[in-house]
């Protein structure tokens, strides 16, 4: 059985990705993971004399497994597993999807352009660019031009 990975940001349109996700999976009978990242980079959590409360990092991790939990409960048709980790969203997908033998990836785009994509970069553009394997891209604006 073929497995695919929907990697998820929880922004305002990550159930979109998931459906479109699940969608593919039920067509080609494949197993999916349900992957999320919290960028330890990007994300502010309070130090406790000088390093990172190991407490509060395991509690948003536990939080964003439940949070995937949730969508996995809305398709019970589909074999998903979880997976939650602390990383680098642009490396970590890549290097878990290789990890997890997954032969397909399904993320979302923001749509950024202009000064916005150069400063924030794009998740999407990098795994495209960089993956051994096919790349499912859901974006963000789904009306016609």
């Amino acid at each position: 059985m073929s497995k695919i990975m929907i990697a998820v940001d929880f922004s305002s349109y990550s159930a979109s990705v998931i459906a479109a996700g699940m969608e593919l999976a039920r067509s080609t009978k494949s197993s999916v993971v349900l992957l999320s990242i919290l960028d330890k980079a990007a994300e502010l959590i309070p130090s406790v004399e000088g390093g990172e409360s190991s407490d509060e990092w395991t509690r948003r991790v536990q939080d964003i497994a439940t949070r995937l939990n949730v969508f996995a409960a809305d398709y019970a048709d589909v074999a998903v597993s979880v997976s939650a980790i602390i990383g680098s969203p642009k490396e970590d997908i890549l290097e878990q999807a290789a990890e997890q033998g997954i032969q397909t990836l399904v993320l979302g785009t923001h749509g950024r352009t202009g000064l916005d994509h150069l400063l924030v970069g794009s998740t999407a553009e990098f795994v495209i660019r960089h993956s051994p394997i096919p790349v499912l891209v859901v974006p963000y604006k789904q009306t016609k031009h």
